[in-house]
């Protein structure tokens, strides 16, 4: 653990040394930085995939590639996040920004910083900039502290079925955003099983949020996962409602909700979720 540790500080400031001199690089050199960036968080994410497909993952070398994996990750986050604060008003960060996946992968503050610098009022009236800052808005109303906010979707079987429905009944609510198709999804999904068996008869409800495209094969994944709580779906994949009203940037994502209908809790992993809900009932 401690060379983790290390290799961590070492990408952390790896990552500080390149941001402190992007002010005196043009457009297109700090656009390259965040290319590497994303190739190395790439080769990173490739050699847990590799490592989990042939057999060799063992549990310390997971627990150490995820590791070196999720700092890539937010470095290159820091990276593209720079690029586009520095570079936002030229014609050439604008396309970027219109083209790149990165831009839904900011966190709220690191999106937030690039609004806050658009002065080009040709871009404010694109459908990109709009999309960004109706995200940005999204992000601030489902963030802990807030009020939750309602979605309404259908069930599988078509009936119409509202988050409403379920909060403010004196109990816990979990939205779990997840679909058939999620790998990460399909792989955590026991404990999440687990853990609902544990909590159904202590104040504590879920509810899934699907992001599946096809009825059934989520209907299937429902089936073939043990998943007894209620569900919904609007079948829209990444363009479902629900994901934008909490700005989920990933799945499995979930959203934990108190008796009184605000946010407490998101993005929590089981382990932690389990150690909340303790503490909680």
């Amino acid at each position: 653990m401690n060379t983790i540790k290390t290799y961590l500080s070492i990408v952390a400031g790896a990552a500080l040394l390149l941001l402190s001199g992007c002010k005196s690089q043009t457009a297109e050199e700090a656009y390259q930085a965040c290319l590497e960036a994303e190739k190395n968080y790439n080769a990173a994410a490739e050699k847990l995939s590799k490592a989990a497909k042939d057999g060799t993952l063992t549990a310390e070398l997971e627990t150490s590639l995820t590791e070196e994996s999720n700092a890539l990750f937010e470095g290159a986050k820091a990276t593209f996040s720079h690029f586009f604060e520095e570079h936002i008003n030229t014609a050439y960060a604008q396309k970027i920004f219109s083209e790149s996946r990165w831009v839904r992968r900011l966190n709220q503050d690191q999106l937030e910083a690039v609004v806050k610098k658009v002065e080009d009022a040709t871009f404010k009236e694109t459908e990109v900039f709009k999309n960004a800052a109706d995200r940005l808005k999204y992000m601030k109303m489902s963030s802990v502290g807030n009020p939750y906010i309602n979605i309404i979707s259908r069930d599988t079987i078509g009936n119409q079925v509202e988050l409403a429905q379920f909060v403010g009944k004196g109990k816990y609510v979990l939205i779990d955003f997840w679909a058939s198709w999620c790998p990460d999804c399909r792989k955590e999904m026991p404990d999440v099983v687990e853990l609902y068996n544990q909590f159904k008869d202590k104040d504590f409800e879920m509810i899934g949020y699907s992001l599946d495209r096809e009825e059934d094969a989520w209907k299937k994944g429902i089936n073939d996962l043990n998943i007894t709580w209620a569900q919904m779906s609007d079948l829209s994949y990444w363009n479902s409602p629900g994901v934008q009203f909490y700005s989920v940037q990933w799945i499995p994502t979930n959203i934990l909700i108190d008796p009184d209908g605000k946010i407490i809790a998101r993005g929590l992993s089981v382990e932690d979720l389990k150690l909340k809900l303790n503490e909680l009932l």
